[in-house]
């Protein structure tokens, strides 16, 4: 009789025991789901946001304004001598998730010098570019093309002298000693 009563005590137990895992094994199961529909909702925020920067990128690189300068890099390499590339990308530093629009510049990489030639504004409602805006910024070799300044380094064409050049201003009335005199003519008598 005490093996009966020791027998019906351990059954009762384990199915107690069992119950109470089943339970929360649940909860486990439930708090599981939960954080996967989080996560999911955040995956799709992210891959909406990474979408919008893709297709952002796609239409700025489709602008009349890119092609334009892209057109300009040869003799951009052939005026610097360094490498040139033409590059669209996304401001995302200050880009906020719930942001209406976003900032995006084509930029003109000269061997290590950057410059923004336009910015552009890309509507996230519209999922379209808004607007396209130069910057004002040129880089130092367009710049020497159109004549408004020298690039760094470029050296002045010999005998030239513009008018805040004072090198040498003391020196004007000694003759140069690399220009020979002719000789003069001796009268014989």
């Amino acid at each position: 009789m005490k093996n009966i009563i020791t027998i019906i005590l351990l059954a009762i137990s384990f199915t107690s025991h069992a119950q109470a895992d089943k339970t929360e094994i649940k909860e486990q199961k439930a708090d599981r789901k939960q954080d996967i529909r989080e996560n999911a909702a955040e995956h799709k925020a992210l891959s909406k946001l990474k979408v919008d920067y893709n297709l952002f990128r796609r239409q700025m690189l489709a602008l009349k304004e890119y092609g334009d300068e892209r057109k300009k890099i040869p003799d951009l390499q052939k005026a610097s001598k360094m490498t040139v590339k033409i590059v669209a990308y996304v401001d995302s530093v200050d880009a906020d998730d719930s942001a209406k629009t976003l900032l995006g510049y084509i930029a003109e990489n000269v061997g290590d010098n950057s410059t923004n030639i336009f910015e552009i504004t890309y509507d996230r409602a519209q999922k379209k570019i808004t607007a396209v805006k130069p910057t004002g910024e040129t880089s130092d070799i367009e710049q020497d093309e159109n004549g408004d300044t020298r690039t760094p380094g470029a050296k002045k064409a010999p005998g030239k002298k513009s008018k805040g050049d004072d090198d040498d201003d003391e020196n004007l009335d000694e003759p140069d000693p690399l220009k020979r005199k002719s000789p003069e003519p001796v009268d014989k008598e």
